[in-house]
């Protein structure tokens, strides 16, 4: 499949060039999370679009990809059949409700950074007991631990939608703390040097991601049909990811 983007309003458009059985529309609330989407030109790249077209290149399946304004959008707009993909998902018991879940095809690890002025702690409860603030990706999944930390320290945690705004926070000194994906973060470090890993924390979660598909719009053989394209290009994935270890 080769991928052909345009953008029309927040929608862009993928055909197969060998035709195809069923068409998929592809949400991502993100236009600058690099390394997995960058959105350049009304043209969508990155590691996530690039692993996509590896995965569905000689499937049956074209791809539509629409932004959208919020991941919180995103998941609605899968639960109610409107799209029918979201990629870079977490699976939960909520969740697994309303969407099948792929195999997953990378695993994910979730850090802690501080800006240079920020205080040293060593663990999240630490952090939350000081009274400091931590941004993290509202729709984002950080483990059981955390998420009972948050319910008791939801003044604390400062909800945002995009990597970019969290990191342009801490270096503005607004958050004292912030969350996010070690390969993103190591592209916003380098833009802030201000900011840094929490040297004393170990990872706050590490876990797979899957592609997450509506149950309204997918059936059980898609899935199994796209587990097939996943497994069999898991060194082509793997090689994508490597370049940005």
């Amino acid at each position: 499949m080769k991928i052909l983007l345009f953008i029309t309003l927040f929608t862009f458009s993928a055909f197969n060039a060998w035709g195809c059985t069923k068409t998929l529309t592809v949400a991502t609330n993100e236009s600058y999370w690099p390394p997995y989407v960058i959105l350049k030109n009304n043209t969508l790249g990155g590691t996530e679009i690039d692993v996509l077209e590896a995965i569905f290149k000689s499937s049956p399946y074209c791809l539509n990809f629409s932004v959208l304004p919020s991941s919180l959008r995103a998941f609605e707009e899968l639960k109610q059949g409107r799209v029918d993909l979201i990629f870079a998902a977490s699976k939960t018991e909520e969740r697994a409700e309303y969407a099948h879940f792929t195999l997953p095809y990378r695993v994910e690890k979730m850090l802690l950074y501080k800006h240079a002025s920020s205080p040293n702690v060593n663990s999240i409860n630490a952090l939350f007991k000081k009274s400091l603030t931590v941004g993290v990706n509202r729709g984002s999944v950080f483990g059981n631990a955390f998420e009972q930390l948050r319910t008791q320290y939801a003044n604390q945690v400062v909800l945002t939608e995009e990597s970019k705004k969290r990191f342009t926070l801490l270096n503005k000194q607004r958050i004292n703390f912030l969350i996010d994906d070690s390969l993103v973060a190591q592209y916003f470090t380098k833009q802030y040097s201000n900011i840094m890993p929490a040297p004393l924390v170990e990872p706050i979660n590490v876990n797979n991601v899957h592609f997450m598909l509506s149950k309204k719009t997918v059936t059980a053989d898609d899935i199994a049909t796209i587990n097939s394209y996943i497994t069999n290009n898991k060194a082509v994935i793997d090689r994508i990811y490597q370049t940005h270890q």
